[in-house]
């Protein structure tokens, strides 16, 4: 079980932002304005940690060098292991 520490914090925001916030409430996302800033958060922090994972495959994809293979020859090793002329 995971118990999480709650901090009393008083943020100001635009008030188009608040309605925002309000709407997402009223749409069921969360119970209260500090819910939905929650999980608005959380769900950043798992894009952000998504891109992290993207670019650090690319860098060692680029890293590793080339395969030796022309992409037309991929295209036909494919066609042919797949019956597509």
């Amino acid at each position: 079980m995971q118990i999480m520490a709650s901090v009393v914090e008083t943020i100001q925001v635009p008030a188009a932002v608040a309605a925002d916030l309000d709407a997402l409430v009223a749409a069921g996302h969360g119970p209260s304005r500090a819910a939905v800033v929650a999980a608005l958060v959380a769900r950043e922090r798992e894009a952000a940690a998504r891109r992290d994972a993207f670019e650090a495959a690319i860098a060692e994809g680029e890293a590793s060098g080339s395969c030796g293979i022309t992409l037309n020859e991929i295209m036909a090793e494919a066609r042919r292991r797949h019956g597509r002329s």
